[in-house]
């Protein structure tokens, strides 16, 4: 017998197979176990997010109503966003969310708030080293970060920040040319 097709009747002893109030609650165990094991089975889906296979992260993310989600990222991203989704819906529209959802996506970032940098009221910026910001996936970016942001905040813009190596040789030359003027000439008495 399965937990999923359970007859608990079948488990009770014969004098008690006869009784009405018995099977009555024979017959609502069995749809409390039912129920049981369908939620059983969500947590071992939780349990195995790092192994699931692509097309069930998307189906698990369309039925999480994940709508930061894109079908499009690799698969390791999906795994972070499904992992987190539920922070992040406790958390919408937070600068906590933001970053995670943008760190998520695209590497570092962070947000810095209107009164961190004497803005305007409920206005922000967003600080990144990822140069495809601002390239081929702008539109993405935003799509992205109006689904997790204040509906009442603005951007006031993006920054990228890239460092880099590289040689640098400096030096310092000093020259002094001086000039003295002599006048030649005869004194007369």
């Amino acid at each position: 017998m399965k937990l999923s097709d359970m007859e608990f009747k079948k488990l009770l002893p014969k004098f008690m197979q006869q009784d009405g109030a018995i099977i009555g609650l024979s017959l609502a165990m069995d749809e409390i176990i039912k129920q049981f094991h369908s939620s059983a089975q969500l947590m071992t889906t939780w349990d195995k997010i790092d192994q699931l296979p692509e097309e069930e992260l998307d189906r698990l993310a369309d039925e999480l109503n994940i709508t930061w989600y894109l079908k499009s990222e690799t698969i390791s991203v999906k795994r972070d966003l499904i992992k987190n989704s539920d922070k992040v819906y406790q958390k919408l529209g937070t600068k906590w969310a933001v970053e995670n959802v943008i760190n998520t996506y695209f590497g570092d970032g962070y947000l810095q708030e209107w009164f961190e940098y004497d803005g305007e009221a409920g206005h922000f910026k967003i600080f990144s080293s990822n140069p495809t910001i601002t390239n081929e996936r702008l539109q993405q970016f935003m799509d992205i970060l109006n689904k997790v942001k204040r509906g009442s905040s603005h951007l006031d813009g993006i920054f990228i920040t890239l460092t880099g190596r590289m040689q640098m040789h400096t030096g310092v030359a000093y020259h002094e040319v001086s000039f003295e003027t002599v006048r030649l000439g005869k004194k007369f008495n």
